[in-house]
C-alpha cells in the first residue's frame, strides 16, 4: 500500500520515523515529541487560566480487575497472564481507572491531566495516528463536578479544546450527540474536516454515564476530556503545500529558520539571537555555500521540515530576505526583523492556515448538507440522520417547515463516524 501523503509529510518533518514500519505501532522523532510537549502545552495553559492543574504520566501497566470492573469485558485489551510478579495486569488501554484512583488518594476533585500511552487491539487496518494499536499521545483530563455544574463544567472544556484547535490553525465544530450515551450522559464531540471532504473527530467531551461513575466509585459527575495525537495528524493533511508540512506557528519546533552564507559572521548576530530568544521565537540556522541551488536546498529543507518563516541573510553583502508560505512569497527587508516583526509575520501565517482550513470546513458542511436548522419535529422525521445538535445551541427558523423554534444540527447520513 502505498504510504499516504500526510505520513510522508510527518516523515520528511522528522515528526514520525519512516519505513519500515511496525503495524499500528507509529514510531515518533525527536521533532514530531517537541511539537506533542507544545500541543500538550497549549491544553494546559488554556486550563489553568481558570483551574489550577496537575499533569502526570501513568504506568505502561494497569490492573485488569480495576479495568474489569469499571469497563467490563472488553475485547479490545492486552491482559498479561504471566508478568512476573504482576498477575493481574493488562497493557494500559486508559487512563481514566487511575486517574480517578489518584483524585480520591489526594481527596482532589482535578482537574488531573495524565498523558501517555494506551495499547489496544485492533487487527483490522491501522491509518497511522487514526487508528493505531499503540497510541501516543493519549491527553485525557478528569474532574468531578458538585452538584449541577457539570454541563457548565463540560461547557469550559468546549471552549478550551475549540482554541486550542485554533491555536494549531484548525477550525471546528461542537456537537452534542446521543450515540454514545452507554459512555456518556452528555456528549460533546469536537469535530473539524479532512482533505477528502469528510468529517472528523478530533477531542471528546464526556459527564460520565452514571453505570460508569457508580462503577469508578463516585458520587460526583466525572467530566472526561481526550484527545490523541490525531489532532497533529489532521494538521498534516490540512496544512501542507507542494513542499510538504506547514506547521502552525504554537507547534513548530522551530518557527524561524536562518539561512546564512560562508562568509556570515554570526558573532555580529548573537545580540539578535538573544532577542529572538527572550521573545520566545524558536530559531536555528544553517550555513549553506555561496551559491544559489545551496540556499535553495536549505530553503526546501527548512520547509519540508513545517518551519513557518525561513529568513535568508547575506544572498549579497548586507541583505535579508524572508519567505513566507501560502502563497510561498519572498520580500527584501531593510534589516534583520526584530522579534515584533517575526511575531507578527508568524501571526499572518497562522491566519492564513487558518483561513484555508475554513474554507475547507465549510466547504465540507455545505457540500455534504452537514449543518442544518430544524425544528424538533421535522429533526425527528430525519431520524438517525441527526447526529446531534450543535452548541453553543444557535436558534433560528426551521429550513423545513418554516417554524421559528428551530436549532441547528449536525446531519450526518452515515450515522457515527470517527
Amino acid at each position: 500500500m502505498a504510504t499516504q501523503p500526510y505520513i510522508q509529510g510527518l516523515e520528511a518533518a522528522e515528526f514520525i520515523m519512516g519505513p519500515p514500519a511496525i503495524k499500528g505501532i507509529p514510531l515518533w522523532r525527536g521533532r514530531g515529541i517537541e511539537a506533542v510537549r507544545l500541543l500538550v502545552e497549549t491544553f494546559v495553559d488554556l486550563v489553568r487560566a481558570r483551574h489550577p492543574v496537575s499533569v502526570v504520566e501513568h504506568g505502561f501497566l494497569a490492573s485488569q480487575a480495576d479495568n474489569r470492573r469499571v469497563f467490563g469485558d472488553y475485547g479490545n485489551v492486552y491482559e498479561l497472564l504471566d508478568a512476573p510478579g504482576n498477575p493481574d495486569a493488562l497493557f494500559r488501554s486508559d487512563n481514566i481507572v487511575s486517574s480517578l484512583a489518584q483524585l480520591d488518594r489526594e481527596q482532589a476533585a482535578g482537574p488531573l491531566i495524565a498523558v501517555g500511552t494506551v495499547l489496544r487491539h485492533f487487527p483490522g487496518r491501522t491509518a497511522p495516528l487514526f487508528r493505531d494499536r499503540m497510541v501516543w499521545p493519549v491527553v485525557e483530563l478528569n474532574q468531578l463536578a458538585a452538584g449541577d455544574t457539570a454541563a457548565e463544567v463540560l461547557d469550559f472544556y468546549r471552549s478550551v479544546i475549540e482554541e486550542m484547535l485554533r491555536n494549531i490553525s484548525i477550525p471546528s465544530i461542537t456537537v452534542c450527540t446521543d450515540e454514545l450515551s452507554s459512555y456518556g450522559k452528555l456528549t460533546y464531540l469536537v469535530v473539524t474536516a479532512l482533505p477528502n471532504r469528510r468529517p472528523t473527530v478530533l477531542a471528546t467531551l464526556y459527564v460520565l454515564a452514571d453505570e460508569l461513575r457508580k462503577a469508578l466509585g463516585q458520587h460526583q459527575d466525572i467530566v472526561d476530556i481526550g484527545f490523541t495525537g490525531k489532532v497533529l495528524a489532521t494538521a498534516a493533511m490540512v496544512h501542507k503545500d507542494s513542499r510538504g508540512l506547514m506547521l502552525p506557528s504554537a507547534v513548530a519546533p522551530v518557527q524561524l529558520g536562518v539561512t546564512v552564507g560562508p562568509d556570515t559572521d554570526l558573532s555580529h548576530c548573537q545580540n539578535w539571537f538573544q532577542e529572538l530568544d527572550d521573545a520566545g521565537i524558536r530559531h536555528d540556522v544553517v550555513r549553506v555555500s555561496a551559491s544559489n541551488a545551496s540556499r535553495a536546498r536549505a530553503e526546501r529543507s527548512w520547509h519540508r521540515k513545517g518551519v513557518p518563516l525561513v529568513l535568508g541573510l547575506d544572498r549579497s553583502p548586507g541583505s535579508v530576505v524572508l519567505c513566507s508560505r501560502l502563497p510561498r512569497e519572498r520580500v527584501q527587508l531593510s534589516g534583520r526583523p526584530d522579534p515584533h516583526t517575526v511575531r507578527a509575520h508568524l501571526d499572518a501565517h497562522d491566519e492564513r492556515l487558518l483561513g484555508s482550513a475554513q474554507r475547507l470546513l465549510t466547504a465540507t458542511t455545505d457540500r455534504n448538507g452537514h449543518v442544518r436548522t430544524l425544528c424538533g419535529p421535522c429533526a425527528a422525521d430525519l431520524g438517525s440522520s441527526v447526529f446531534g445538535h450543535i452548541v453553543p445551541v444557535a436558534t433560528g427558523r426551521c429550513e423545513q417547515c418554516g417554524a421559528d423554534r428551530g436549532r441547528t444540527h449536525f446531519i450526518s447520513e452515515e450515522g457515527r463516524f470517527y
